[in-house]
């Protein structure tokens, strides 16, 4: 399959239900990157959306062979408010939906960054539950190694990753190097 500029591209996803748990581009020889956002959009096995297309166009001009994508939340939605209508209803005891965030998607996440060559964070200001983003982080920095450090391309004015498609003057260049955001062991 190819992408829209004519490159040879393997696309994936991996569902757990109606939630996305994993997003999957490979076009090359290069280290594989994990990517962590805050909820998945509308992008799949056969479908982009502007921030994958961000993803792809970054991280193949950037030398990567291509990327896993997760996030904090697994339930897909493009309205991040709609996602913490969700995380909501968690808090109010909706066991099965504990199921999906605490017990499926936390490890996944945690073994597809672990796994990756480069971890890079992009959650920005929609992530209203610091501690959990924290949470997340220091998962992924203990327990068995790797111990990974994590990347991101710029910081919103409260310290969180900047999401590509953030808007204004925070929009991050195409050309954006990556920064480090949080090293192992702090």
């Amino acid at each position: 399959m190819t992408d829209l500029f004519g490159f040879a591209m393997h696309r994936d996803a991996e569902f757990y239900g109606p939630n996305r748990l994993t997003l999957t581009r490979r076009w090359g020889e290069g280290p594989q990157a994990c990517v962590i956002g805050h909820n998945p959009s509308r992008a799949g096995k056969l479908v982009e959306d502007n921030t994958s297309l961000w993803w792809n166009r970054w991280f193949r001009e950037f030398g990567f062979g291509g990327y896993d994508a997760v996030n904090l939340y697994p339930f897909s939605t493009s309205d991040p408010s709609e996602c913490r209508r969700i995380v909501a209803t968690i808090e109010h005891g909706a066991c099965d939906v504990r199921d999906d965030l605490y017990f499926v998607n936390l490890p996944h996440v945690v073994a597809k960054a672990k796994a990756a060559a480069k971890v890079f964070v992009c959650w920005g200001a929609i992530a209203w539950d610091i501690d959990f983003a924290d949470h997340v982080a220091d998962e992924i920095q203990s327990g068995e190694g790797p111990y990974p450090d994590l990347w991101c391309w710029g910081v919103t004015s409260s310290g969180a990753p900047k999401h590509p498609m953030a808007r204004g003057k925070h929009r991050i260049p195409a050309d954006q190097k990556a920064i480090m955001w949080r090293a192992a062991g702090k």
